[in-house]
């Protein structure tokens, strides 16, 4: 009876894949990054998200400088968090970011595509033009002397406060991708290496 149990729990346990992001070098000097994420929520999640909580995605970006003597030193940090709720009235999926609506739709896998999936996201709007260019040039002549990285994780700090106390510490609410390294592309987005 046990094994039946772990068996049927190990089958709707979520699962997370993250394709290998490219980070790319515009024709006007603007980097992005793109990535595709694949994601199987389980009965939880669904469950929740079916009940009107709303699950926040958040993209992560760094890049650090390695150094050999101390931790390595955060350059560029950027997250994009993406809003994945449901409507009860119209049972739709809305996917928003801040204020905007970017999504409605009857499905939920195309709803966490909408979320999850990365396309021409600009890097460092804010940081200044200058020293973002900089950066990036010194990356492009060593790569090596650099961890970039990219993640994306289900932010558990966006949950209503009682459900945060059990995300920390039921498994189910863990929903995260590792850390991976994106592959640079230095002739942009659309053009062939």
């Amino acid at each position: 009876m046990l094994m039946l149990a772990l068996a049927a729990r190990a089958n709707e346990t979520e699962s997370v894949r993250l394709s290998r992001p490219v980070l790319s070098a515009g024709s006007d000097n603007v980097w992005t990054i793109d990535a595709d994420v694949q994601v199987t929520l389980n009965s939880v999640l669904i469950d929740a998200l079916k009940r009107g909580v709303p699950l926040v995605f958040s993209a992560e970006f760094e890049i650090l400088r390695k150094r050999w003597y101390w931790f390595n030193e955060k350059l560029l940090s950027q997250s994009r968090p993406l809003r994945l709720s449901f409507h009860s009235v119209t049972q739709q999926y809305r996917v928003s970011q801040g204020d905007q609506l970017m999504l409605m739709t009857n499905h939920l896998d195309e709803a966490l595509a909408a979320a999850l999936n990365v396309r021409q996201w600009p890097i460092a709007q804010h940081a200044a033009e200058v020293q973002l260019q900089e950066l990036m040039q010194q990356l492009a002549k060593t790569p090596e002397a650099f961890e970039i990285r990219f993640r994306t994780r289900l932010d558990s700090g966006q949950l209503p406060k009682p459900l945060q106390l059990n995300a920390l510490t039921n498994r189910d609410w863990n929903l995260s991708t590792e850390w991976v390294r994106p592959q640079l592309s230095l002739s942009g987005p659309g053009s062939t290496p």
